[in-house]
């Protein structure tokens, strides 16, 4: 059950405490709302990280929603709202290909590298870099997410529509944006690239994915992203 308190609940001099007091969905909801259920290290220690993440995006929800802010500092909101949800967009794509055996593998390990002397060809100085590698038993490889967001697309593993996918690379790289030295030129800043427009597509991309047959098993958990995306449509 969503509370429904105001966020001045959270203020300390207003020493509320309680029920009364505003607390996003419990922990416990969320990891129950997923199907991710198996009892690995690695599954339980995402299922926490997930369930925080999104306690996390409610309360910035309501920072949007109740309190009076600079357009600087509801761009960073967005931002940071961003951040968090293609993090957990890339968390539920990294079980999910897990899951149906579709995560990059390889038998070989790099063991070593021979260089060549550098040569002059055509005017240009060039040397050829040789990779060694052994064979061993299949190990998981690195994916990034843009790997993750390809192979999730060309093997059809959730059923969302093909349109997800442009604003999912979109998305991918405003996250990049949480390195501060990113942009091209002096006006390509984060003030000047995340609005509204971004938040919006988050919020619609997000609730997409979250409430997937695939991976949703209580679609009510994630209602505030719908409704919020409703209200500043």
């Amino acid at each position: 059950m969503i509370n429904l308190s105001s966020i001045e609940t959270l203020i300390k001099k207003n020493d509320v405490t309680g029920k009364d007091r505003w607390y996003p969905q419990a922990v416990e909801l969320y990891k129950a709302s997923i199907k991710m259920d198996e009892n690995t290290d690695e599954i339980k220690r995402m299922r926490s990280n997930f369930a925080y993440s999104m306690q996390y995006l409610e309360y910035i929800e309501k920072q949007i929603d109740e309190l009076k802010l600079s357009s600087v500092l509801i761009s960073m909101l967005y931002k940071t709202y961003i951040i968090t949800g293609v993090g957990i967009i890339e968390l539920l794509f990294v079980y999910i290909l897990k899951k149906n055996e579709q995560w990059n593998q390889t038998e070989w390990l790099e063991y070593g590298n021979m260089v060549s002397n550098p040569k002059i060809i055509n005017g240009e100085t060039i040397r050829v870099e040789t990779k060694i590698c052994k064979r061993v038993s299949k190990y998981d490889m690195r994916m990034d997410l843009d790997s993750m967001i390809k192979k999730v697309e060309k093997k059809h593993i959730i059923s969302i529509n093909h349109e997800v996918y442009p604003a999912l690379k979109n998305l991918r790289q405003l996250r990049n944006r949480v390195h501060l030295q990113v942009g091209d030129g002096a006006y390509d800043h984060d003030y000047n690239e995340i609005g509204l427009n971004e938040i919006q597509m988050m919020r619609r991309i997000l609730y997409t994915i979250l409430t997937v047959p695939e991976i949703c098993r209580y679609k009510n958990c994630f209602k505030f992203i719908y409704d919020s995306y409703q209200k500043y449509k």
